[in-house]
């Protein structure tokens, strides 16, 4: 889409776009606080600041040139502002609670975070939308008077109602049909991929592909499932899932993991190399 952006949004497009912008925020009493780049607002309700990034709308409106981009992109900026608000209290915030994935080399020290397996971390968030995640500061822990573990615990519990809406696909990896797959892929989702992290994903996953089987995360766009199998075929998957890690917008890992009754292990690692 970057590239599509580029040739759409020229300076032209990219002041009607901020006009219309400021005059529905104005109309909403948001004001911009700051213009970091050309796609990243700091906006302010008076009380609060938050960071909004508009490229995803801008884009829309480019294509479309209809208010309707400018109107959703509002429409998203009142929610977040209402949901801090509600973030006043655990009781009325914990709703919109989840956790994201992140690099361990990602994590900085105001985060509140665990860890996974192969140098991936859980890091608590909340959300308006399912899609995009903000992060939940480690004072909010000391705000709210509640510990990690049940920060994490709540953020699970959502996590798992999350998957059970979650839509994938199913075909098969392999000419044989022996290799199922299942392939969650969603483009600009914060949580898609953490929900291999929820305690609900083995036995979600299990009804459907047996009671082991491996998942795959090169980029935090793409999460793939495929029935065990054998370390040839993994060979063969290897330059695939280098490929996919080495060029996403938001490279993840090239760990294999395996599931199984006994718990989550790292069953291989490939090296950039290996693509």
């Amino acid at each position: 889409m970057d590239e599509l952006s580029e040739l759409l949004i020229d300076n032209k497009t990219d002041e009607k776009f901020n006009r219309l912008f400021r005059s529905a925020l104005k109309k909403n009493h948001f004001s911009v606080e700051k213009r970091g780049s050309r796609d990243y607002y700091t906006l302010t309700d008076g009380r609060s600041s938050l960071g909004f990034d508009v490229s995803a709308e801008k884009y829309e409106y480019a294509r479309s040139r209809s208010m309707d981009a400018v109107n959703k992109l509002t429409d998203r900026v009142r929610r977040d502002f209402d949901i801090l608000e509600r973030l006043v209290s655990f009781t009325n915030g914990q709703e919109f609670i989840r956790y994201t994935v992140m690099r361990s080399e990602e994590i900085s020290g105001d985060m509140i975070c665990d860890d996974f397996m192969g140098g991936l971390k859980r890091v608590i968030c909340y959300t308006g939308d399912n899609i995009r995640s903000r992060l939940l500061p480690e004072e909010y822990m000391k705000k709210w008077d509640v510990p990690r573990e049940v920060l994490f615990s709540v953020a699970d519990r959502n996590m798992c109602r999350l998957l059970k809406k979650t839509e994938f696909s199913e075909s098969f990896a392999d000419g044989s049909g022996a290799v199922r797959c299942l392939d969650f892929k969603a483009e600009g989702s914060d949580f898609t991929v953490a929900l291999m992290m929820c305690s609900d994903f083995r036995s979600f996953i299990s009804e459907r592909m047996g009671p082991r089987f491996l998942v795959a995360a090169p980029s935090k766009d793409t999460l793939l499932v495929l029935s065990e199998v054998t370390n040839n075929v993994l060979e063969r998957l290897g330059a695939a899932i280098v490929g996919e890690y080495r060029w996403a917008a938001r490279p993840l890992t090239t760990d294999i993991f395996h599931y199984s009754s006994a718990g989550v292990t790292v069953a291989g690692h490939f090296s950039e190399a290996d693509g």
